[in-house]
């Protein structure tokens, strides 16, 4: 009891800012509560309000509800809330965290038949069906963490039983909320036939049962299926409709989803004030919602779309402004998830639990003595900034303005370069991991079958079938062939992961182009393959095997191929998305020495290159993909690599509609 009441005063500030925001039905219910079944009710309640709006209040509600029902021992009470903890913490981006207590939730719930349901917010007629809910709810939430961690099969696993499980209790608020994260999910995966019927399902559920929250979300997804499939009138029109019924609902987070859709509609469109106005309105939206990981995921793309907006409209004073702005939130995004996950995947939760106390005792240690030394660092750095802003506004006071501009855009300049440099690496990373899967999925399988068998083999020598027994050996013998096969394919894919992520020195190597080349076109192909598994391409080498070694810097050459072979595998692909099923995408590779030269030739029978961008291909900036799916720099920099940095040339040649062939000439 002394335990319970030190935390509740240590959380008493948080409570009294957060109740400020609360409605006043529950500020009421929270101090009125006379037992802890209110209490627990009216904490819960705060908890769900605060459930889009302030992470930070809804865990803090959430642990209050959670530590009554312990104190109570209320099991499915217990369940309801860790479900809750694990879902704000999945949108903190604290993925072990959540994940720790997903699993406890799913622990209590599945073993809790029988027990009281008398203090959930909404209990249900009996204690099986308040059971059932809290399960179908966990399986939801779990999902939500699976689809933050990447891990689409189980994401859409879950998903399933949550529908399940609600479908067995005819709950139809959660089965129109797995249809709509379903058809997300089978979107995001590019099944639109499946996305389709799951949107659908749920935008009839929402309007059957007037439980219209949720579907601005739902309409929006219903216009990215009709984008999909190539009707541009028809999405703009669900996007629409969506922005109207958000704002009817009051659903921020549906009204942020379609301005940003609206946005880049019209980007595409090129309709400069429409996307600049949309642009702002989802900007201003993002900033209403909750403290969460997406946000700054969402902050980077909405400062991207007003800085592709103002480059439409050649204001380039504020494109360069949200274009630095739209950096930082990527950086502090990508080293945010790649720590969370991280965590997620290699830490052990109760050894991450233990941590986390012990980084707190330091927290509280140090706290005085990093705050006098912030307050003493800033002192200093006040008064420094203010007399060289004094010396340098009477240096420099003519020119000041033009230079502070020129320093800007060659920092954002860098910073898109860094930026292209690291997305290349990181479409690599994406397809080596979902590839690497494979041989470890049959390691795994194989490992299984022959556990199963050497049992077999027991029951038979036991029964002295001698031949039977011999039998079993020898397909155990098979299995760990293959075992052995596929970890050795494993080890190869990892070795060339690591080769690929050395970072450049600028030192030139004898180098193999062949095997360079070779390598770069499986890792291209691997990459895209790993977004798209339905994509397939005949891949034609013509290599000259006389090829004599050169010397070069492997990792820039590399880069250059990777571009070159990936733009080949984006347009066979986008070509075969319109032109029928007897579109065959070819892409052919070849190396020859002619005058002194090296010349690679990097060809593909795609769309082409209409002849009036011929010209502007390699200048920075310039992308024929749309708006999201390309910087314009891969070929600026491909062309200073091999040009500028290897004293070589890098042509085009192509028909539009028909082919594309670069062809990279490097002096031996």
């Amino acid at each position: 009891m002394r335990t319970l009441t030190k935390v509740l005063l240590l959380l008493l500030p948080a409570l009294a800012n957060a109740q400020q925001h609360l409605p006043d039905s529950t500020i009421k219910a929270l101090k009125n509560a006379t037992n802890d079944s209110m209490r627990y009710k009216a904490n819960t309640e705060a908890s769900y309000y605060f459930e889009e709006i302030n992470r930070d209040s809804a865990l803090y509600y959430a642990g209050r509800s959670l530590l009554l029902a312990q104190k109570n021992n209320k099991k499915l009470a217990i369940a309801q809330t860790l479900s809750i903890d694990g879902y704000q913490l999945t949108g903190k981006g604290r993925y072990a965290e959540a994940l720790e207590r997903l699993l406890r939730a799913f622990e209590i719930a599945e073993n809790g038949k029988n027990a009281s349901s008398s203090w959930l917010l909404h209990p249900q007629s009996t204690p099986e069906r308040s059971r059932l809910l809290i399960l179908s709810n966990i399986h939801h939430m779990f999902a939500v963490l699976m689809s933050n961690t990447q891990n689409v099969e189980q994401q859409i696993y879950h998903f399933k039983e949550a529908k399940r499980i609600a479908q067995q209790i005819d709950f139809k608020t959660r089965i129109m909320l797995a249809d709509m994260n379903l058809g997300r999910a089978y979107l995001d995966i590019n099944k639109i036939d499946s996305a389709s019927m799951f949107e659908n399902e749920a935008e009839a559920l929402a309007i059957n049962t007037r439980q219209k929250k949720y579907l601005g979300i739902i309409l929006c997804n219903l216009g990215d299926i009709a984008i999909k499939k190539g009707d541009k009138e028809k999405g703009k029109q669900f996007y629409n409709e969506g922005v109207r019924v958000a704002i009817e609902q009051n659903n921020r987070a549906g009204l942020t989803r379609n301005y940003l859709k609206l946005t880049d509609y019209y980007l595409a469109q090129k309709e400069k004030d429409s996307c600049v106005y949309y642009a702002i309105k989802t900007l201003e939206t993002f900033k209403t919602l909750g403290q969460t990981t997406s946000l700054v995921m969402n902050l980077g793309i909405a400062y991207q779309n007003l800085y592709n907006s103002y480059k439409l409209k050649t204001q380039l004073d504020s494109a360069f402004k949200y274009a630095g702005l739209a950096l930082v939130a990527k950086d502090s995004l990508y080293h945010e998830r790649i720590t969370n996950l991280a965590q997620f995947q290699n830490i052990s939760f109760r050894e991450q639990l233990r941590l986390q106390r012990l980084e707190k005792e330091k927290v509280l240690y140090q706290s005085k003595v990093r705050t006098y030394a912030l307050l003493a660092g800033l002192g200093v750095f006040l008064v420094v900034a203010l007399i060289l802003y004094r010396n340098n506004r009477q240096k420099h006071k003519a020119n000041k303005k033009l230079e502070s501009t020129l320093s800007h855009l060659n920092s954002t300049q860098t910073q898109l370069i860094q930026s292209e440099k690291m997305a290349s690496l990181g479409e690599l990373t994406a397809g080596i991991a979902h590839e690497i899967q494979n041989p470890l999925n049959f390691v795994n399988n194989f490992a299984e079958v022959s556990i199963e068998m050497l049992e077999e083999m027991k029951i038979e020598l036991k029964s002295n079938n001698i031949k039977e027994a011999i039998d079993i050996v020898d397909d155990i013998e098979q299995n760990l062939e293959k075992i052995n096969y596929h970890g050795k394919r494993a080890d190869g894919i990892v070795k060339g992961m690591l080769q690929h992520s050395r970072a450049s020195s600028n030192t030139k190597e004898r180098t193999d182009i062949n095997t360079l080349a070779d390598e770069y076109l499986r890792l291209a192909y691997h990459g895209l393959r790993a977004k798209d598994k339905s994509f397939n391409a005949e891949i034609v080498t013509l290599f000259d095997k006389k090829l004599p070694v050169v010397n070069v810097v492997p990792q820039d050459i590399g880069r250059v191929l990777l571009n070159l072979f990936t733009n080949a595998f984006y347009a066979v692909q986008q070509k075969q998305k319109t032109a029928g099923d007897q579109y065959k995408p070819i892409i052919t590779v070849s190396t020859s020495v002619d005058k002194g030269m090296i010349n690679i030739k990097v060809g593909d029978n795609g769309n082409g290159i209409a002849d009036n961008i011929k010209d502007k291909i390699m200048q920075p900036f310039f992308t024929t993909k749309p708006t999201g799916e390309g910087t314009g720099l891969g070929l600026s920099l491909s062309y200073d690599i091999v040009v500028k940095g290897h004293g070589g040339n890098l042509n085009v040649l192509s028909k539009d509609g028909e082919y594309t062939e670069f062809s990279i000439s490097i002096p031996l």
